[in-house]
């Protein structure tokens, strides 16, 4: 109970940091296609998850770090991972300034994948099974990573979102 109500503060923290820089639903937008943060939709879906480690947010420069993405062709980012590094357990939400660079951000997430199974294969070798089963989805502008125990609630979070 108490893992999941500082996973629920981190993620609130989240969305307050991004609401000042977060997209903004433009009002030419269709009202069928909302557009949320990156924040709101790691929310929802870590939301439907169970997670072993106690969770944090990182966002700004660090996420960069993290993620070697041109700055400039990410609209909005949020990443929802273990506070202390002990497990791989991460949800990611990258979304793209435009649509044609979503192959950008998808290769970032496989990146950070193979980066993780690297770090962990000797650290931690238990945890190369949620990365063996980390999931990525994509919608629009935006892509999802799922590194968990059972990411299979996930999918259908994401989606509710849209």
């Amino acid at each position: 109970m108490r893992k999941q109500l500082l996973g629920f503060l981190a993620l609130a923290a989240c969305v307050a940091l991004t609401a000042c820089g977060g997209s903004q639903q433009s009002e030419s937008q269709s009202a069928e296609e909302k557009q949320p943060t990156a924040a709101e939709v790691v929310e929802a879906v870590a939301g439907q998850l169970t997670f072993v480690d106690n969770m944090t947010t990182v966002d700004g420069d660090l996420f960069f770090d993290f993620y070697l993405l041109d700055t400039e062709k990410v609209e909005d980012a949020c990443m929802y991972t273990s506070g202390s590094r002990a497990t791989a357990e991460e949800v990611t939400v990258i979304k793209m300034k435009d649509a044609a660079d979503v192959s950008l951000a998808q290769e970032a997430v496989d990146q950070r994948v193979k980066d993780q199974r690297a770090a962990y294969e000797n650290y931690i070798p238990e945890e190369l099974t949620k990365l063996d089963g980390a999931v990525t989805f994509t919608h629009g502008q935006y892509v999802m990573l799922v590194v968990a125990d059972d990411p299979s609630p996930a999918e259908q979070a994401f989606e509710d979102q849209f």
